[in-house]
């Protein structure tokens, strides 16, 4: 206890006391090993697939200079995972987690390497690059329910709320990282083509061939992590006798986990499309330039990194029903922030408070349905968590998109904040109605709520 100069006292945390809240609350997941080896392998793996994937759009754009391949490319990746998805989550279901990670991990190797080794020849025809994109998003549809279900294997329930809010931190942080490490990249060939190091090579093939070799070179972290994972007791489902359509059927059964996909498919159309919008906002509606963009995309980065932060540490099966209500509502009043605002910081704030309510609501509503899965459907519903994901993202922006070439950006964006809001509305109403029956004596809230 100390003073602030006028006799008042002030309360003076420890350095040791802070440490300590750091470990125990928010990275306390961290402290199983099982756990502890996957987050840093994918420290490394996350941020050169985010390093590939930005690497991948400028060479396309570069090789054929047309607007349309960027887009097309997105789609190859995710629209695997939507066609495709069930049959990848009933795998997991079926064969040992771990085993199938090792599996698509060495695949994600392989394509990264053939990447490498076309970019560096110079032959990465727009075609041949469509069809590696192709096969990642093939790979992709069995490895993202896999690693999804995989997560309530490596800790006890209880740190389940905060291992997803880890992984979402992890995801998000790579999402910034990976893309700003490309642009350095990038500018390291420029630099060394400039100097005549390597001579008939241009920048941008040195640049991409460095990106896909790194990333190829980060799956080996991933993978040695894999090795060195025990998860005893948890085999496979070999023998199951349940179909690829059972996903489908536990939601239909169950109204909350079922509302819960519905409801954040909405809402990511509903919102997800704001970034696709950052560039025509940034010029159009503040008159501004790149510079500005970049602080937008900042913002609404930044916003989704302190909301990780914040489930990660606060967040607890009584809080879940509050935090997917208070997640659609930020968004809400982000969304109407960037439509209102007259300036940049404004923009900025309103950007961070869209990106705070969209992870607080995407972490928490992913394990609020992965806490109460039965182990034997747990890759069939989660891969139903993830082709919701994949699916909202593109008929989001294409909606977007579309609108912002009929009305202005302040408009379409003021519509996308009362879609939301109308979103929001169902979601506070199933909020409440969870703490009203957590409330009722002698009864223990459900995942659900």
């Amino acid at each position: 206890m100390s003073t602030d100069g006028t006799d008042n006292p002030v309360l003076e945390v420890p350095p040791s006391r802070s440490r300590g809240m750091l470990r125990d609350n928010t990275f306390r997941s961290l402290k199983h090993r099982n756990y502890r080896l996957y987050f840093f392998g994918q420290i490394v793996s996350f941020t050169g697939s985010w390093m590939q994937s930005a690497a991948l759009m400028w060479l396309v754009y570069d090789r054929t200079g047309d607007p349309r391949w960027p887009p097309l490319m997105l789609v190859a990746q995710v629209g695997p995972t939507v066609l495709l998805g069930t049959w990848g989550g009933a795998l997991a279901d079926r064969w040992p987690k771990r085993s199938l990670i090792f599996l698509t991990q060495s695949g994600f190797l392989v394509t990264a390497s053939l990447l490498t080794g076309l970019a560096a020849a110079d032959l990465a025809e727009p075609w041949l690059l469509l069809a590696i994109q192709l096969a990642n998003g093939t790979i992709q549809s069995i490895d993202l329910p896999a690693r999804l279900a995989f997560v309530p294997d490596l800790v006890p329930r209880a740190d389940l709320i905060n291992a997803v809010s880890l992984n979402s931190l992890l995801f998000n942080s790579a999402r910034a990282v990976g893309p700003a490490v490309t642009g350095l990249v990038f500018l390291l060939a420029d630099a060394i083509t400039g100097a005549g190091w390597l001579p008939g090579v241009r920048p941008v093939v040195a640049g991409a061939s460095l990106c896909f070799g790194l990333n190829a070179v980060s799956f080996v972290a991933v993978l040695i992590a894999l090795r060195l994972i025990s998860v005893p007791g948890v085999g496979a489902h070999k023998n199951q006798k349940g179909s690829v359509w059972d996903g489908f059927r536990y939601v239909i059964e169950n109204p909350r986990a079922g509302g819960l996909l519905v409801l954040t498919g909405a809402i990511c159309v509903a919102g997800w499309p704001a970034l696709t919008l950052f560039p025509a906002y940034t010029k159009l509606a503040l008159g501004l330039a790149e510079k500005e963009y970049s602080l937008l995309v900042s913002g609404l980065g930044g916003g989704a990194l302190v909301a990780a932060l914040t489930t990660a540490t606060f967040g607890s099966v009584a809080r879940r029903g509050f935090f997917l209500a208070a997640g659609a509502w930020l968004m809400v009043a982000g969304l109407a922030g960037l439509a209102a605002a007259g300036g940049l910081d404004t923009a900025v704030a309103s950007a961070g408070c869209l990106g705070f309510g969209m992870i607080l609501y995407l972490s928490t509503g992913q394990s609020a349905l992965q806490l109460n899965l039965p182990d034997d459907k747990r890759g069939r519903v989660m891969a139903l968590w993830a082709m919701t994901l994949s699916a909202s993202a593109p008929i989001g922006h294409l909606m977007a998109g579309q609108a912002a070439t009929v009305w202005p950006i302040r408009e379409v964006l003021a519509g996308m904040a009362v879609g939301a809001g109308v979103i929001a509305v169902g979601v506070l109403t199933i909020a409440v109605r969870g703490w009203k029956r957590a409330a009722r004596p002698g009864r223990e809230a459900t995942p659900a709520e």
